[in-house]
């Protein structure tokens, strides 16, 4: 899971679940573990593992980094990995970040590898030991989930699922029932073995996608309207547009509007909207990795 400690490639928010809400959410759901992965940081842990405790609720110290590969997740790292990454996260490739979170005692969990938005490390995952995410509620496509699981299968990796949650609605997607005592040591061993199983894997709804975006603009409104306002950094091609002076008009009336009016129609309308153009994307992404899978001769 996610909590507000991550923050977004963007915007100063990336999640809007409070460390001691998720662990409030989860105690009252019945879930008596969990790891936190914030991204390229660990300082939500002390809080939650304290507040954990008196809510009953074991917290594990893990980490989303952000290699310059892809997304990779450590769990049960140990204290001081955030530091040392230092900011230089993105200039690890996905081998050297998989053998960083086992210097810092860690397990490597490889998240959403085949997703369409490629946060993932796609076929890097070939080179990569460490326990693959089969089914992410966010890969809303299929497809994603799929290939991770054939993947998986054919290298022999051990399967896990993942929340991904960064709203308190999701906390409660993708449970993990594993077979072990209640310590780090036999919970990471379990899953690695396999001994697990999985429940209330489902996908996000697209509303529950714009209630995620529009909670991160009231979380994130001061962070926004200041980067509207000082120009975005550029770091793909269509963000030259956002700096238009017309674009940014439109941006900050979108932006107030989205904090004032929150259930205005136009939400569901722009939601429709980027669905169809990223299942249009998703289809070309699909038959790129459709066919790195047939280089590979991983389904042959």
């Amino acid at each position: 899971m996610h909590t507000t400690a991550s923050r977004g490639t963007r915007i100063e928010y990336d999640s809007v679940i409070g460390p001691k809400q998720a662990i409030d959410i989860l105690s009252k759901s019945g879930v008596n573990a969990a790891v936190v992965t914030d991204h390229d940081t660990t300082r939500a842990y002390d809080l939650m593992k304290s507040y954990g405790k008196s809510k009953g609720v074991y917290v594990i110290r893990g980490i989303e980094i952000t290699s310059s590969e892809g997304h990779i997740l450590g769990l049960g790292v140990e204290e001081g990995i955030d530091k040392k990454l230092n900011g230089a996260q993105n200039r690890l490739t996905a081998l050297e970040t998989a053998d960083l979170i086992r210097d810092f005692c860690g397990e490597v969990y490889i998240p959403h590898p085949f997703d369409i938005e490629k946060k993932g490390v796609g076929m890097k995952i070939l080179e990569i030991d460490g326990m693959v995410e089969v089914f992410n509620p966010m890969n809303i496509f299929g497809f994603e989930n799929a290939l991770a699981d054939k993947v998986a299968s054919k290298l022999g990796k051990p399967k896990v699922v993942g929340a991904d949650a960064h709203m308190q609605s999701s906390l409660n997607m993708c449970l993990t029932c594993v077979d072990s005592e209640l310590n780090e040591d036999s919970i990471l061993r379990s899953l690695k073995k396999g001994r697990v199983k999985f429940e209330n894997c489902k996908y996000m709804h697209l509303m529950d996608f714009k209630e995620l975006v529009l909670s991160r603009m009231q979380f994130s409104y001061q962070d926004i309207m200041q980067k509207i306002n000082d120009g975005w950094d550029i770091d793909s091609w269509y963000m030259n547009y956002a700096n238009n002076c017309a674009m940014k008009k439109i941006e900050k009336g979108m932006l107030k509007l989205g904090v004032r009016k929150p259930d205005a129609g136009i939400w569901d309308s722009m939601t429709q909207i980027a669905y169809v153009v990223a299942m249009k994307y998703a289809k070309r992404v699909k038959k790129e990795y459709s066919k790195s899978m047939r280089a590979e001769r991983l389904f042959l």
